[in-house]
């Protein structure tokens, strides 16, 4: 079905006053850098006048034996708008000199004042364009971390992350940018008001070229700003590869793909530098197109301007001037050409952004009650959940009593961790209640169920900083006491003590300079210090060897008195004292009880088992 003209420029006007609305805040800076550009402007006339006026002088006290005094003026002028200007009286030569050190003083005067406030522009819009992309980039980040995991599975992390970078950056240097065009505009307004003024009928021809530079600005910028969509999208392209292959170095490595990977990377590269010759074609034409269209004006008017110069209605220092003008104009019409490019960039960007803006964040329920002094009874009750229309879980229905500690095993795929990601609401059930101490856990605020739950994930993510922040990152009051006895129970203590700055040692990036073991005990110590009434353990064991395990193993015992807590593990070693054990299997629970009653039972839970220690 294809989309009406009609429907296409009302979205394009919506996406423009959306773009607009973001300035708003900054209005006063950009009148005051309006208001130095206007100055500016000024500054650049009065500069014209004064030589064009000193031309005209030259030929009036040129030859002068001075029996006379000669009267010279200046800022005349002449036509709808008449002034007198300032008349200046030579009576000798002398004066004639002292005239001309005053004019130049005059001059640097003019270009001193033209600098201060040229500063005074550049800072106020650079200023604006720096407080919009920090305001755009704590937006885009609240927007990211409020959004449900299953809207952030639907997105490439290489995408989102050129969003919050290069579109930003790219709407920050169109802002930055606007210092120059501001200038452009206003001097193009004061220098035509004043050709008006001088000579009606050259400006008059003059503007007649404007309907076609309109046009060919228009049509260009168009083209330039699809091509910009596209190139931010290939730039997204590269950042998602680039950080495929920094996490994935060592599978890269062990399959010998570099040679693969490096072509692969080559195609999407040659991609984003097709996309990127295309706007540079395009940009690149529009300067020189400006130029010539405007070179012809140029010498429509030096054509007329000589002519009304010999009939005498024209003086040779006011057509000079008025020459000079058009030759000043000629760059910021460039500028001003450049505008329509600068924009539809921004606006791609800003369209690309604005995706993000638009993301739906989780429920968070302020107005709900809190989750407080909570026991640990935990119920599911027909829970079902299906992700993108396919069934994951069906009809989930158990208990668990404070302190119990359940268990759930199956084949992978069967549902296990979306079953806890329902319970730490990560996902939203779509049929079913899920209830803590009789309180459906969707009725209540996301801030206060999740600060009752510790969960250690089943992949270990530790953050880019010292092993105590990491410990102490879900607790940000906690005593280094207090964290050094979670680590201690976690077993992490020993090889944390033997570290080159202990607890204060940095560990790199995701704890690259840990081994995987380090990692997990640095996780479980970690939801140990939370020291929260319902515990989370995902594979929580899975990286430690036997040795470590037992002594972990020994220490969740102690842990877990009157806690509820859930295990998820493929090691059926670790769950075989669970109160009570759940067998998941195509998003069901097939079997229910004990390690003794369900080996009894000779299901799928005794299968297992025998695949494990050949009972």
């Amino acid at each position: 079905m294809r989309v009406s003209n009609a429907s296409l420029n009302k979205q394009f006007l919506g996406l423009y006053k959306r773009f607009a609305r973001y300035h708003a805040p900054y209005l006063v800076s950009i009148i005051l850098a309006a208001a130095c550009a206007v100055i500016i402007a000024f500054c650049d006339l009065g500069a014209l006048t004064l030589f064009t006026n000193t031309v005209d002088a030259f030929a009036a006290v040129s030859g002068s034996t001075y029996e006379e005094p000669v009267a010279i003026r200046y800022f005349e002028i002449k036509g709808i708008f008449s002034f007198e200007g300032f008349e200046i009286v030579l009576p000798d030569a002398g004066a004639a000199l002292r005239a001309i050190l005053w004019l130049l003083g005059g001059f640097l005067v003019l270009f001193a004042l033209k600098g201060i406030f040229v500063y005074g522009n550049d800072y106020l819009m650079a200023r604006v364009g720096h407080k919009v992309a920090f305001r755009l980039r704590n937006a885009l980040y609240q927007r990211l971390v409020s959004a449900p995991l299953e809207t952030l599975r639907d997105e490439r992390s290489g995408d989102l992350m050129t969003r919050v970078t290069d579109d930003v950056r790219v709407w920050q240097n169109a802002i930055a940018s606007m210092a120059n065009i501001l200038r452009a505009v206003t001097l193009v307004i004061v220098f035509m008001c004043v050709m008006l003024i001088q000579s009606f009928r050259m400006t008059v021809f003059a503007l007649l070229l404007l309907p076609l530079l309109a046009y060919l600005i228009t049509s260009i910028g168009v083209r330039i700003r699809k091509t910009s969509t596209d190139i931010q999208q290939r730039s997204a392209d590269i950042y998602s590869q680039l950080k495929e292959a920094l996490f994935g170095i060592k599978i890269i490595k062990s399959f010998t793909a570099e040679p693969a990977e490096l072509e692969r990377f080559r195609a999407v590269n040659w991609s984003q530098y097709c996309s990127a010759m295309r706007r540079a074609r395009l940009a690149a034409f529009l300067p020189p197109a400006i130029e010539w269209l405007s070179a012809v004006g140029m010498a429509a008017v030096f054509g007329i301007g000589c002519w009304e110069v010999i009939a005498g209605s024209l003086s040779t220092g006011d057509f000079i001037g008025y020459i000079a003008m058009v030759a000043l104009m000629l760059k910021p019409v460039k500028t001003i050409g450049g505008v329509n490019t600068v924009l539809q960039q921004s606006l791609a960007s800003a369209e690309r952004i604005f995706y993000v803006l638009e993301l739906r964040t989780e429920a968070r329920g302020e107005a709900a009650p809190e989750l407080r002094n909570v026991r640990g009874d935990v119920a599911f009750h027909n829970v079902s959940f299906a992700y993108h229309q396919e069934p994951t879980l069906k009809n989930i229905t158990f208990a668990a009593k404070q302190g119990e500690v359940i268990a759930l095993v199956g084949p992978s795929g069967s549902g296990k961790t979306t079953l806890l990601n329902l319970l730490l609401r990560f996902y939203e059930v779509n049929t079913g209640t899920i209830a803590i101490d009789g309180m459906r856990i969707c009725e209540v605020t996301l801030e206060s169920l999740r600060r009752n739950i510790a969960l250690v994930p089943q992949d270990t993510f530790l953050f880019d900083g010292t092993v105590l922040e990491n410990i102490g990152y879900g607790c940000p009051g906690a005593s280094r006491e207090a964290i050094v006895s979670a680590a201690r129970q976690a077993n992490a203590h020993e090889f944390i003590s033997n570290m080159p700055q202990g607890y204060d040692t940095p560990i790199g990036e995701a704890g690259a300079r840990l081994s995987g073991g380090e990692q997990q005990r640095l996780s479980i110590a970690r939801a140990l210090l939370k020291d929260a009434p319902i515990l989370v353990l995902d594979e929580a064991t899975s990286s430690l060897d036997t040795h470590s395990e037992a002594l972990i193993q020994k220490s969740l015992t102690h842990l877990m008195a009157g806690r509820t807590c859930f295990i998820i593990a493929h090691r059926l070693s670790t769950v075989v004292r669970a109160d009570k054990i759940l067998v998941l299997h195509g998003g069901e629970i097939l079997e229910t009880g004990t390690h003794e009653t369900l080996l009894a039972a000779g299901g799928l839970y005794q299968k297992l088992c025998e695949m494990q220690f050949g009972v």
